[in-house]
């Protein structure tokens, strides 16, 4: 038909291509924020420094599309960078000069109950160390941070009978706050940010207590849970400001697997259960991104 200009679109799910008289042009749909996110924490799980620039560039992409994530994301890969490379372990104590109020809460990790229900001796390698600490700082309350693991007793939880340990040990009950629901660091992480903000307004910064080869895995779990619902929900901030562990004696061999162990908790803390469970179980089998 003279001087009518028929245009046809055709619309699919990884791109818009309109085509008319004058040529094509091809606009691609935006990839969901969630796979962006999980594909940074793969590359850098997987690969480490060696996938900076990958991670530089999905980070981009991130802001591109949402500058709040973006500007989220870009702080916890900088906190997991140092997390690895310059946290410093402190042992048996923490430093001398953090607050002295009750804005400070010390977090003791939980660590898998004997089939039984009892608790092993790392365990209370932890427990010891949070004692020391809560003595150290008397006005900061103390969580006992971990659900039931224990095979042939479904009754107990970690964090009740860590709970039960540090009142027997001389602990005030008012400075205690158990939580027993979480199986993982990362569910340490994000139940203990719930109970701060809900119960305990005014603590703002966070010591945490774990093993030696623990600290920098849980430090990163907890800053990044902290930081994301604090950017989620629009409420007040909580920052992991130091920490305390306890040795152990394979501590050499358990530093090879931190950055897998990382990554699950990572993927977790995101809502991809499946994978993380892959790597923390399953990790030769892994369908890993290629670099």
């Amino acid at each position: 038909m003279t001087g009518i200009i028929k245009k046809t679109c055709a619309v699919f799910s990884a791109a818009v291509i309109m085509c008319c008289t004058g040529g094509c042009s091809i606009t691609k749909e935006p990839r969901p924020a969630d796979e962006i996110i999980e594909e940074i924490i793969t590359y850098h799980g997987c690969y480490g420094d060696q996938a900076d620039a990958k991670v530089e560039k999905l980070l981009a992409e991130l802001t591109k599309q949402d500058s709040r994530q973006g500007k989220l994301w870009k702080d916890i890969m900088d906190y997991w960078d140092y997390a690895n490379n310059e946290l410093k372990v402190n042992v048996d104590k923490l430093p001398d000069n953090l607050p002295g109020g009750d804005n400070l809460a010390i977090a003791v990790l939980g660590f898998e109950l004997n089939d039984d229900g009892t608790m092993q001796d790392e365990l209370i390698g932890r427990l010891t160390v949070a004692l020391n600490c809560a003595n150290q700082y008397p006005n900061a309350y103390v969580i006992c941070t971990g659900g039931g693991t224990a095979k042939n007793n479904p009754d107990v939880t970690e964090g009740g009978l860590m709970g039960e340990w540090m009142l027997e040990h001389g602990l005030d009950e008012k400075r205690l706050i158990v939580e027993n629901q979480s199986r993982t660091t990362a569910e340490n992480a994000s139940n203990s940010y719930d109970i701060l903000l809900k119960d305990y307004p005014q603590v703002d910064s966070v010591a945490l207590i774990s093993s030696s080869y623990h600290i920098a895995w849980g430090s990163l779990l907890f800053e990044a849970a902290f930081m994301k619902s604090a950017s989620e929900k629009q409420t007040p901030e909580i920052h992991v400001i130091s920490n305390s562990s306890c040795q152990i004696e394979n501590d050499i061999y358990l530093w090879s697997e931190i950055l897998r162990w990382e990554t699950g908790g990572m993927l977790q803390m995101v809502g991809n259960d499946d994978l993380a469970m892959q790597y923390y179980f399953d990790y030769d089998n892994v369908e890993k991104p290629k670099l």
